[in-house]
């Protein structure tokens, strides 16, 4: 699945659509997202608002700086949990499964997603998306700039095992 996601991303020309609760990319896939957006392609993140590991959220929110940098956008789900684990590329290539954008779900344990080349299904999971953001508050990136003190200390103190989450 990392290659996989690595080459869809990689590959986008329009649009990176993903849903994910658990965002840890490592340096790689953090560098093909931020390259993407910086070709011209909307990277959009919806990640959860609440979630049941706060130590993940420290690590995940730690690396939003350079993700800000290059034009992506996130949101955070308000609805409720958010569980959901999708991508759509340029409205034509989907995912749909298990897997977590952390190393955790690329190395260590046994996931499953569907990937579907098709324009319908694509499409479909677009509507879902952004019917989704209606339920989702945007992340300023100048408010996460100006966070404070205790988050960013806990999202420093998370930096050590980030790639154990």
């Amino acid at each position: 699945m990392y290659t996989m996601f690595l080459l869809a991303m990689s590959s986008a020309r329009q649009s990176i659509y993903i849903t994910n609760p658990y965002f840890l990319p490592d340096d790689r896939m953090t560098r093909a997202l931020t390259e993407a957006a910086k070709r011209g392609v909307r990277v959009v993140l919806l990640l959860p608002g609440a979630i049941d590991n706060r130590i993940v959220r420290h690590a995940s929110r730690a690396g939003f700086g350079e993700l800000f940098e290059s034009g992506i956008a996130i949101y955070e789900y308000q609805a409720g949990l958010l569980h959901a684990k999708t991508m759509v590329i340029d409205s034509a290539w989907a995912t749909i499964g298990s897997t977590n954008l952390d190393t955790r779900s690329f190395a260590l344990n046994e996931e499953v997603n569907l990937v579907v080349y098709s324009h319908d299904v694509a499409v479909r999971l677009e509507k879902v998306f952004t019917d989704d953001l209606v339920y989702a508050r945007r992340i300023d990136p100048q408010t996460w700039r100006e966070r404070g003190a205790v988050d960013r200390l806990l999202e420093v103190l998370s930096l050590p095992i980030r790639r154990e989450l």
